[in-house]
């Protein structure tokens, strides 16, 4: 489905949603990620979800490969949902978005009211940084702002090798951020949860996986590193997300 185009005009003139499967979810090098970040006015996320279902359902009638993952904050300033697309690659952006341009302008007067504010940016996976992760309703993202780039790169990457050499089961997915302005984060990695109760689990942190399997001298040395690359003002925050499922639609269902 060709949502981004649609997108576009909701950040320009106002819209809002199209083709997903799931925040984090790794597929192929190639594909590109949107994210449509939609703050709710006070008060309206009722009504904003109420407007939003009949225009997802009109988008569904006129696209047989309509995908999308919507997901709500949990926490932090305001109401804010995500909503999680793919696109194939940049070419998608030149193809008419027929559904949109069909459902937009008939349930856009329903919608916009209860918005108050849209951003959307992009980012590429990175497989090899990443795990595999599936049938999760609660995410969180951990983002960083990065000063050295080629040191963040060099760090991280090996952590994470590490971390899967020595299988470690709840390795997250990794993105890095296209085109983003210097009040956004440069990276991401979203680590994934069945539910909240398995934010309960006792798991093991990165350090204590890379402290145990190549020892602590390693360890401090790779997060010195790590943290040395980041921009000093605000280099790191994270988002916790849970999906908003009556909002979502994917075809594998």
């Amino acid at each position: 489905m060709k949502i981004t185009k649609t997108i576009l005009a909701l950040g320009a003139s106002a819209l809002l949603v199209s083709s997903i499967s799931a925040i984090a979810q790794n597929e192929d090098d190639g594909h590109i990620l949107q994210m449509t970040e939609a703050g709710i006015k006070l008060g309206h996320v009722s009504q904003f979800r109420e407007a939003l279902k009949p225009y997802h359902a009109c988008l569904i009638e006129n696209d047989d490969e309509a995908d999308w993952s919507a997901w709500r904050n949990v926490g932090g300033d305001g109401t804010t949902y995500w909503f999680v697309s793919t696109m194939a690659n940049w070419a998608e952006m030149d193809s008419p978005d027929e559904a949109g341009e069909t459902c937009w302008p008939e349930h856009m007067d329903n919608i916009m009211p209860h918005v108050d504010s849209i951003s959307i940016s992009f980012a590429r996976p990175m497989p090899d940084w990443s795990g595999d992760a599936e049938d999760y309703s609660v995410v969180r993202l951990h983002q960083w702002r990065v000063e050295d780039g080629s040191a963040f790169r060099e760090a991280a990457g090996a952590i994470t090798s590490i971390m899967k050499e020595a299988e470690y089961e709840h390795m997250g997915s990794w993105y890095d951020m296209i085109g983003n302005s210097s009040n956004e984060p440069d990276y991401f990695v979203v680590t994934h949860y069945d539910d909240f109760a398995a934010m309960d689990e006792d798991r093991a942190g990165a350090y204590k996986v890379v402290s145990e399997h190549a020892g602590e001298e390693r360890a401090d040395e790779l997060w010195a590193q790590f943290g040395d690359a980041l921009k000093d003002d605000w280099e790191y925050f994270t988002v916790l997300l849970r999906r908003d499922t009556e909002l979502s639609h994917s075809n594998d269902d």
